[in-house]
């Protein structure tokens, strides 16, 4: 699930994007701070640079979005971006850069690398017109520059900065006027985007249409999303409008054995053999046959599939895990892997005890869809 909010400067479009990515426990990506980081590194010299200086100067870099201390946080070469990019000055610089045609072809890929990787909330100023047109909600906010002035004015009052109402006043207009008629992907709203006037609405305001906004769109989609056509006969869904995304799953199961068997198994020891060896394989091989075994289900070109095992006191504990770039989920394929897995131990050890149980099958853990999901057994460690 991909949002997007683009608009002008101090429409509050970081703090929106930060609560939205915290609601629905997926990342939030800050472009802005990617072109202030650059305008920072490259300094008001860039708007002189030739082309091939610029484009060497850009390879240097890197991007990356990392989670850290549970939150996620932007790199630049593995670096963390911090609050030196956050002053007036670099955001005169972020201006000079964003309306270079190189920077823009430069950022504008990694966006699209970090949103193709998982769901994301993203902010900026053509993320729903240019970088992700295929978002599932695309908002575009906006306020009258008074009122942007006048709250860009109390934040840096609050922070016992300096500042005057009428310079950022000015500074406000010259950057709406810079990005709107900006040659390069300019200041717009995309065709299919939502757009909220801000003016008249304090911040708890906003978060609440957005969120009803999405809700709405979702409750859509979910009646939408059904096998049976409108003539009631069954038919395959069509997932062609939904953006393609890494896609990952995550699932469990166990298999219980007793002290006997499983000293066996540590051993290698079972008359089939080693049984975790097999067990594995079949259930990579499975996952790939998913759509073979379940009506109607999508066959997917897997990019990773792996089978873990946890052996303890009581049995066997398995963990799928799948993954793929595209624009349908892999839980199925996730849950028939672990299920398969399961079944093969089982083959494997029944003539040494029948009486082994396979439970607690379950879904751990899947994003890259419209929402992120967390068994509660789920642990960060396992990703």
């Amino acid at each position: 699930m991909i949002i997007t909010l683009d608009g002008p400067a101090g429409v509050g479009k970081s703090t929106l994007a930060k609560n939205l990515a915290k609601h629905f426990e997926i990342p939030c990506l800050d472009t802005g701070a990617m072109y202030r980081i650059l305008g920072f590194k490259l300094g008001v010299e860039v708007a002189d640079m030739k082309d091939e200086t610029l484009e060497k100067a850009l390879d240097e870099y890197r991007f990356s979005l990392k989670k850290v201390n549970n939150e996620h946080v932007l790199f630049l070469n593995d670096i963390a971006i911090g609050d030196e990019i956050r002053t007036e000055r670099v955001g005169r610089l972020a201006a000079i850069v964003g309306a270079l045609p190189l920077v823009r072809k430069a950022l504008q890929k990694y966006q699209r690398s970090i949103g193709e990787q998982s769901s994301l909330v993203t902010e900026g100023r053509d993320m729903g017109s240019v970088v992700f047109p295929h978002a599932f909600v695309k908002f575009f906010l906006d306020a009258r520059p008074e009122v942007r002035a006048d709250r860009r004015f109390q934040e840096m009052q609050k922070k016992g900065v300096n500042a005057d109402y009428q310079e950022i006043l000015g500074e406000i207009i010259e950057r709406d006027k810079a990005d709107r008629q900006r040659a390069t992907d300019p200041l717009i709203a995309a065709a299919d985007a939502i757009t909220v006037d801000t003016s008249d609405m304090d911040a708890e305001q906003v978060f609440t249409c957005l969120i009803q906004h999405i809700e709405n769109k979702m409750q859509e989609d979910t009646q939408e999303f059904s096998h049976l056509a409108k003539d009631g006969s069954l038919s395959m869904v069509s997932v062609e409008h939904k953006a393609q995304t890494m896609r990952k799953a995550l699932a469990s199961a166990f298999v219980t054995m007793n002290e006997n068997t499983l000293d066996l198994l540590k051993q290698k020891a079972l008359p089939k053999g080693d049984v975790l060896s097999v067990a594995k394989v079949a259930g990579i091989m499975a996952a790939k046959r998913t759509s073979d075994l379940i009506p109607l289900c999508h066959p997917l070109m897997l990019s990773y599939v792996d089978i873990r095992f946890d052996i303890n006191e009581k049995g066997v504990g398995i963990i799928s895990e799948v993954r793929t770039c595209h624009n349908t989920g892999v839980e199925m394929e996730a849950i028939i892997a672990v299920q398969i897995a399961a079944a093969t131990i089982y083959d494997m050890v029944k003539a040494v005890q029948k009486d082994m149980h396979i439970e607690n099958v379950h879904l751990l853990y899947k994003e890259g869809g419209k929402s992120v999901f967390k068994s509660p057994d789920f642990k960060e460690s396992l990703l």
